[in-house]
């Protein structure tokens, strides 16, 4: 008996040599989280493949997550996780700037108007050739030095360099449920969902303070939404512009 036990030891140590370090290896990302009244992705991009999706290679926008995973499927990939990317036109365009793997498909707004997204400073979330991510202002974004592959601008800023905008008052009554977008200072990305209406200051705060974001980009108010593997969306029941998501093959 105990040489048979001896046997079975062996045989299962040398299949553990076998195994891919792949498979041993914990996932790079923490998933999807209910905390505290939010949803939080994060996401490491050094790692993790996010991208910027809008229209499909017959230049038919996708719309919602339920086009997106088909056409994520049909090029023979997977998706993780997606979320809705920032403002948009009626039409689907987007507001802003919008680059897709390093092309351009819709340019810089550094306009004036009415609504969040002109509410100055509003900002760039982008990931750059070295896959870097980072919030920046959008004044500021022509100035970068490195190419940029993924990017899209909505506005305002929620956080900038560690301080929140002054123009956030702590008691405002103008309370929705917001989306948003963070970078920490290790280049994690913290995408963010309130699931109770929230004001801009509480929102902004949790960035700061919660998720140690010292530079974060309000997305959209209450149209925004995560969407997980196995989530199941009812038809029209959202529709975006640009959208978020993670990719595996």
């Amino acid at each position: 008996m105990r040489t048979r036990r001896w046997l079975i030891g062996l045989v299962l140590a040398a299949l553990a040599l076998f195994v891919s370090p792949a498979t041993a290896e914990p996932p790079s990302r923490d998933g999807m989280v209910a905390e505290g009244g939010y949803l939080i992705e994060t996401i490491n991009p050094k790692k993790d493949d996010l991208r910027l999706f809008w229209a499909d290679g017959h230049g038919q926008t996708l719309r919602d997550f339920t086009g997106l995973e088909k056409f994520v499927a049909a090029q023979g990939e997977k998706l993780l996780f997606a979320a809705n990317a920032g403002m948009f036109q009626p039409d689907s365009r987007p507001v802003g700037l919008l680059v897709q793997d390093g092309n351009e498909t819709n340019p810089l707004n550094l306009g004036d108007g009415a609504g969040n997204f002109y509410m100055k400073p509003n900002g760039v979330f982008l990931i750059n050739e070295k896959r870097e991510a980072m919030v920046v202002e959008s004044s500021s974004y022509a100035a970068l030095l490195t190419p940029v592959v993924w990017a899209t601008q909505s506005g305002p800023l929620l956080v900038n360099e560690g301080s929140i905008s002054p123009d956030f008052r702590v008691d405002s009554v103008n309370r929705k449920i917001r989306s948003g977008v963070g970078v920490r200072k290790d280049g994690t990305v913290v995408l963010a969902l309130s699931t109770r209406p929230v004001n801009f200051y509480e929102f902004a705060l949790a960035f700061k303070d919660r998720w140690r974001c010292p530079n974060a980009l309000y997305l959209d108010g209450e149209i925004s939404a995560f969407h997980g593997p196995g989530d199941k969306e009812n038809p029209g029941q959202h529709s975006f512009g640009p959208l978020f998501g993670l990719v595996t093959k």
